[in-house]
């Protein structure tokens, strides 16, 4: 089934979001060409869709299974207005932010799907995109359709020089397996953490072995939607020693923290997103 939203290019940009660094199952699957539009597609949990910009109605239309378009709505945050964070970020005197912004019209924070985002940011830590995004196609190839993510009841059972084999997994496998066995078992709920308070999901995910401060952030951000978190990777310690200089890295976090309160996370992502680009 077919559903239409006129969105403006503020509003929503895939190209953006897909390569912000926060998902790694959206990709462009066709290039338009003789007036046919660019086609997307996402997957996310059991859950896939494809969207295009449909020129002749000035929308973009989303394809999916109709008992999915929730999912969908909600996964690609639509009920936030990323406009009214926009025009705090135009009104500061942050030239670096307010570049950044320039750069990356049409960003949101996807609220993807718990177990998914858990598994790919363990994958993640010491690890760079696209061997990201491959490990978790394997994944997806190897022990599920090729297109949904495999469930922790599925990995949990899987021998872990076989989780290693051809994977890039390397030690990550051992956490991976670790931990679906914990959430197979019930001794591990994702979805009661991710309803904690913010202090209180944060120091849970610290205690599950395989998780650290930046793994936590980004779960934080990217699945649980906790819009304050503000993961710091490489690209971040980059931005802050050479383009906020003029601050130590706690007096910088203060600043974020103060001046951008409930959405230094979307702050996080313009950044992110925009130093890449240009680097």
């Amino acid at each position: 089934m077919v559903f239409s939203k006129s969105l403006t290019a503020e509003e929503f940009n895939p190209e953006v979001i897909m390569n912000s660094g926060q998902v790694f199952r959206m990709k462009k699957e066709t290039k338009g060409a003789d007036g046919m539009p660019d086609t997307y597609s996402a997957c996310s949990g059991d859950n896939d869709i494809y969207f295009y910009l449909n020129r002749e109605k000035d929308t973009w239309d989303f394809a999916c299974e109709e008992n999915q378009w929730d999912f969908w709505q909600r996964y690609f945050d639509f009920d936030t207005d990323y406009i009214a964070f926009n025009d705090k970020i135009r009104s500061s005197s942050d030239k670096f932010l307010k570049d950044a912004l320039k750069d990356s019209f049409g960003m949101r924070i996807l609220r993807q799907d718990l177990w998914e985002v858990f598994i790919s940011y363990v994958i993640s830590q010491n690890n760079n995109i696209p061997k990201i995004k491959k490990s978790i196609q394997i994944l997806c190839d190897r022990y599920s359709d090729g297109i949904h993510f495999p469930k922790a009841e599925t990995l949990s059972y899987i021998p872990e020089a076989e989780l290693m084999d051809g994977t890039a997994l390397g030690y990550r496998a051992d956490y991976i397996i670790g931990i679906s066995q914990k959430v197979a078992a019930g001794e591990l709920d994702i979805e009661k953490i991710s309803k904690l308070p913010y202090d209180e999901a944060y120091g849970k995910l610290l205690e599950i072995k395989g998780i650290g401060p930046k793994v936590a952030n980004c779960i934080m951000l990217y699945g649980f939607h906790f819009m304050e978190s503000y993961p710091i990777d490489t690209w971040m310690k980059k931005i802050i020693t050479e383009d906020y200089s003029s601050y130590t890295k706690d007096k910088y976090l203060e600043y974020i923290n103060d001046c951008y309160s409930g959405y230094q996370g979307y702050v996080q992502q313009l950044q992110f997103y925009h130093k890449r680009k240009s680097k």
